[in-house]
């Protein structure tokens, strides 16, 4: 399904208090579930009209391949992209505000893939990946602090001064490099997830529609990540 403004004008639009425990204050517009795929040029058009005091973009589960180019919606501090089909990130794309990414489960299967992250804002504190091949790779944690060593919670789990130390001394991955230990990472993971394709594929509609809903009603990172975690099969 393309962006096109009339599926953005129309997108559901409430309130949360998920991020700053206040009701009424986090305006959250919602595009999850409606396959809508990249396209830049009519992306970037399409999201000129969402509401200028949208504080969440829920764009979950779709077919969308990149960042979009949220640069001019300052108000915008958290992202959530979980589900997608991404396997280029930009952060130079990103609100300059944004406080929360969540990526998980997309296709981001090396380190290199994840460079683009030294161009993100420096607001940026809480990154979640989980899901992705990548996150199985040798020193993921220390390659992702050191692009973005603001970062506070990597996963769900609260950034160590160990890891920021070990950050220090990683060296960056060009495009052009492969690292055998990547490769070794990417592979332990192909077990987990045909068993997470295998749980998917057999959870029934109702249930990942009452899942669905309870994301929409979390409260806390904690409680989304559980949830997010089911949708997954476990995995």
């Amino acid at each position: 399904m393309k962006f096109t403004p009339s599926v953005v004008i129309d997108a559901p639009q409430y309130y949360v208090d998920h991020f700053n425990g206040k009701y009424d204050t986090d305006k959250c517009v919602v595009l999850r579930d409606m396959q809508l795929e990249t396209d830049s040029d009519l992306m970037s058009i399409s999201l000129k009209h969402l509401p200028s005091a949208v504080n969440i973009l829920d764009l979950t589960n779709n077919e969308l391949t990149e960042f979009p180019d949220l640069r001019n919606n300052p108000e915008i501090h958290t992202l959530l992209l979980a589900r997608n089909q991404i396997g280029q990130l930009d952060g130079e794309h990103l609100p300059q505000n944004i406080c929360n990414l969540v990526v998980c489960n997309n296709n981001l299967t090396s380190l290199e893939q994840l460079n683009g992250l030294k161009n993100c804002p420096k607001a940026l504190k809480s990154l979640q990946l989980r899901g992705n091949q990548v996150c199985h790779v040798e020193d993921y944690r220390e390659y992702v602090l050191r692009l973005v060593p603001g970062l506070q919670i990597l996963d769900f789990s609260r950034v160590t001064d160990q890891e920021r130390k070990n950050a220090s001394k990683i060296i960056l991955k060009d495009a052009e490099t492969n690292s055998s230990n990547e490769l070794l990472g990417a592979k332990s993971r192909d077990k987990n997830m045909e068993i997470m394709h295998m749980v998917v594929n057999r959870m029934s509609e109702e249930r990942r529609n009452e899942l669905n809903e309870q994301l929409i009603k979390a409260t806390s990172l904690e409680e989304i990540a559980h949830i997010e975690k089911l949708l997954s099969g476990g995995v």
